[in-house]
């Protein structure tokens, strides 16, 4: 019976054991709200509620990472809105300096306070928090812009990562707030020749009917007629020649384009007279203007120039260069020897090609005393002739001699004198300007003058008189003989190129501009597509609008040591070479391929025409400029001799580029204009100019196969506005236009001055509009950025009491439940004590 009660109370001793476990895990439940304490109680729970612990995790690094990005774009939003703020401080100078009344004390006082506000706009740029600079991009640990404007930061955008595998930009880099692009700006282009109404300005010589009316300046309109904007040298509109129009440039689609064509200039009705604003419609035409679609809107503003607006928005590409004449040529070269008159509708402080041999006097029409040599004679260092000035400073070196000839004044009587004269020579390398001057006035007699202002010469017969009255009051529009020519040779007797062509009607052959060591292209190479700038990396053929195949520059340099150099850069169908004159008189060029460079040995190859980029470019170029540093045998060996390109002929080639790279340096702006920069001198000896081969081929033939090319320097269009901004450029240069009272361009008129490009305060009103409207996109966008994070905070807020929901449901004991539980065990607990003790206290007594 012992035995039997025993193996009882065992079983009633488990069981109350299994019920205290019990009891103690529902007490622990109810104590801590869990299911489970340790992952090996439910390995499902348990890793459900590891799942959901990571989420929850992930969520407040999400929302501590989105709050400090949040705070970073409300400072971002202080900063701009300060900017702003002076950018409006800045316009409201801006529109108190537009007015001409000022004195130029007054202009400096505002040219200074907007100095000052720009100089506030840089130390907003470079604001800084905890030692992080806002707008460097991702260079947080120094300043972004130097005083001057200059950006050192980059374009990378900073990130948070808010969840596992997103990451949200907030950061506004300094790239693109003051270099950025609007996609909705339109491009607007300008000539800055101001044109006249030259029948207002000239009423005695040009109006019939009213020629006793004072001279007036009145800018030129588009329901004016073309007599009116070209002019002429009598009053009878019915005798006048054809007007034959040059116009190249660049379309809306990337396209180059050539263009001529005439109008009538004479008329009998005023009503039938072609006027101003048909040529303004042929111009839109040539662009690519059709009656069922227009792509650009050609206009006059209020000083009579013209004006282009580029109708695609984004677009940045279109360009153009006018001139006229009444002579129709094939040759622009030939049209400017020719003594015909040439309209100009362009101007730029270029030096110009040497590319003429011989130029040909034009009389005035208004003032028949005159006769004007047609160029303006420029010094090397960019500054109009004057009297002091030596001849071998304006004309080519190559040429010795310039021979003068002509037909004499007229007699004092005012008759033609017919007596022939005997060709003037001048030794060019011993004289100057002024003995020229000297030398015409006494070599052709009678009562001359010969004047030289802006650089331009001007030869003044004192015996033209009036043809209506015999008397030396004007008009002086009587019989005149005077005529004159200049023509330049060389040592050996040999006519040649070496007078300069005129900056107005020049258009490629311009050099680049120097400013000490360094020399700049004023061309921003623009995608064909209009889309942004071009990089180093970029083919020629992107930017050109077509195939380069087939085509071939001239570069006219002065190399690194300042000797005069003509090269060419030549891109044939059998590959893209760089041809140099031989450094041994009489033998044939050095034929230099441009290497691919992306070959790896041993593949060798020829870059193709259309695969030819800026890089390598500008690397022919800093082999040209390199030329004197560098022995015949270096360009032999890296010469192409038999057709097959060998490995020693690359290495020869490339050991050219790294002998140039310590003596100067060439590169590409942001902007996608080429610099070059002397590393060895302050002041360089360099030149540089690049022009296509063809730029003054108007004939049929080439007006239409001109459909591709790339222009690194030009007498080009004016930009007013454009998608793309350079922020503290654009700022500059409305304060200098501040500073130097240039309210419009062509505000000096025919001084000869670096301004003469400048956009003047009318037009930087524009500019700096587009400015503001950029900075208030900017502070839009850093809004929608700090809009984002304060949804993704309240999102990860509201996802985390998700989570925290879900984790409660999953871990989460039920308390009613798990109570009522805790309630059953207990009972039955009590139930196994109360058994238990009832069988301890059985004893044989009980069974007696």
């Amino acid at each position: 019976m012992r035995i039997t009660f025993g193996t009882k109370y065992n079983q009633m001793n488990y069981y109350q054991n299994v019920l205290q476990n019990k009891l103690n895990d529902m007490n622990t439940k109810i104590a801590s709200g869990l299911k489970i304490q340790y992952g090996y109680q439910d390995s499902s729970i348990n890793n459900q509620n590891l799942k959901l612990e990571f989420e929850k995790n992930t969520l407040d690094q999400g929302i501590d990472v989105a709050q400090d990005a949040h705070t970073s774009t409300l400072n971002t939003d202080k900063s701009l809105s300060e900017l702003s703020e002076t950018m409006r401080q800045f316009k409201t100078k801006l529109i108190q300096a537009a007015n001409d009344i000022h004195s130029p004390n007054s202009r400096e006082a505002i040219a200074s306070d907007l100095e000052k506000l720009k100089d506030h706009m840089i130390n907003i740029a470079n604001t800084s928090i905890g030692g992080e600079f806002l707008f460097g991009g991702s260079k947080v640990d120094r300043p972004p812009f130097d005083t001057q404007g200059n950006y050192f930061g980059n374009d990378e955008k900073l990130n948070a990562l808010i969840s596992s595998n997103n990451l949200v930009p907030y950061n506004i880099t300094g790239h693109e707030l003051f270099f950025g692009r609007d996609s909705d700006k339109q491009k607007i282009i300008t000539s800055n020749i101001k044109m006249l109404n030259q029948s207002k300005l000239h009423p005695d010589v040009m109006d019939a009917i009213n020629k006793t009316n004072p001279s007036q300046e009145v800018y030129i309109k588009p329901e004016d007629t073309l007599r009116d904007l070209i002019g002429d040298n009598d009053n009878d509109t019915t005798n006048d020649p054809k007007e034959y129009f040059y116009l190249q440039g660049i379309r809306p689609d990337g396209s180059n384009f050539k263009a001529k064509f005439a109008f009538d200039k004479a008329y009998k009705n005023p009503e039938n007279a072609t006027k101003v604003a048909d040529l303004l419609t042929q111009i839109g035409k040539e662009f690519g203007n059709t009656p069922q679609n227009k792509v650009v809107d050609v206009s006059l503003n209020t000083w009579g120039q013209i004006e282009i607006r580029d109708l695609k928005p984004g677009n940045a590409t279109i360009d153009f260069h006018l001139i006229s004449s009444d002579t129709d040529a094939d040759n622009l070269d030939d049209l400017r020897a020719s003594g015909a008159r040439i309209t100009s509708f362009n101007k730029s402080p270029f030096l110009t090609d040497k590319g003429l041999s011989h130029i040909q006097g034009i009389s005035d029409n208004y003032d028949f005393r005159f006769v004007r040599i047609p160029t303006a004679f420029i010094a090397q260092d960019n500054t109009p002739a004057n009297k002091n000035t030596k001849l071998s400073e304006i004309f080519d070196p190559k040429a010795t001699t310039l021979q003068i000839d002509g037909t004499r004044p007229n007699h004092e009587d005012g008759t033609i004198n017919t007596e022939p004269i005997e060709p003037l020579l001048i030794d060019i390398e011993h004289s100057t300007m002024g003995d020229l001057m000297d030398q015409i006035k006494e070599h052709f007699g009678g009562d001359l003058e010969v004047e030289l202002a802006n650089g331009r010469i001007s030869i003044v017969d004192n015996h033209v008189k009036n043809q209506a009255h015999d008397s030396k009051t004007p008009p002086f529009d009587g019989e005149h003989g005077l005529s004159i020519s200049f023509a330049t040779f060389d040592a050996n007797g040999l006519q040649t190129d070496a007078i300069p062509t005129d900056y107005e009607n020049e258009y490629e052959k311009t050099y680049f501009t120097q400013k000490g060591a360094s020399l700049f292209g004023n061309i921003s190479q623009t995608l064909a597509d209009g889309s942004g700038f071009a990089t180093p990396e970029t083919k020629l053929s992107e930017v050109a609008g077509g195939s380069m195949q087939g085509q071939s520059y001239t570069l006219k340099l002065k190399d690194h040591n300042g000797l005069p150099l003509e090269a060419q850069i030549i891109f044939d169908t059998k590959g893209s070479y760089l041809k140099l004159p031989s450094k041994t008189p009489n033998q044939a060029a050095y034929i230099i391929p441009l290497y691919n460079p992306h070959d790896k040995p041993p593949a060798i190859s020829i870059t193709p025409a259309d695969e030819v980029t800026y890089q390598q470019l500008m690397d022919a170029m800093s082999i040209a400029l390199n030329y004197s540093n560098q022995d015949q045998k270096a360009y032999l060996q890296a010469q192409n001799a038999n057709n097959t390109p060998t490995q020693a002929n690359k290495d020869a080639y490339e050991k050219l580029l790294a002998s140039a790279k310590g003596v100067f340096s060439i590169q590409m702006s942001g902007n996608g204009k080429i610099q070059i920069q002397d590393n060895m001198r302050s002041l360089t000896q360099m030149q540089f100019m690049m022009y296509n081969d063809s730029s003054d081929d108007f004939s049929a033939q080439a007006i239409k196969n001109d459909t591709s090319g790339i222009r690194l320097n030009a007498n080009n269009a004016l930009s007013i506005d454009q998608p793309d901004i350079n922020f503290f450029e654009q700022i500059d240069d409305i304060i200098d236009s501040v500073r130097r009272g240039i309210y419009r361009p062509d505000n000096f008129g025919n001084v000869y001055t670096n301004d003469m490009r400048r956009l003047g305060i009318q037009n930087g009103l524009s500019a700096f509009e587009h400015l503001s409207d950029h900075i208030e996109k900017m502070i839009a966008l850093n809004g929608a950025h700090s809009k984002t994070f304060e949804n993704i905070i309240r999102r990860n807020e509201v996802l985390k009491v998700q989570v925290d929901s879900i984790k409660g449901e999953v871990i989460g004991t039920d308390l009613a439940e798990t109570y009522n539980k805790f309630s059953n065990l207990t009972t039955n607990y009590n139930a196994v004590l109360s058994s238990t003790s009832r069988i301890n206290q059985m004893s044989l007594v009980n069974y007696l």
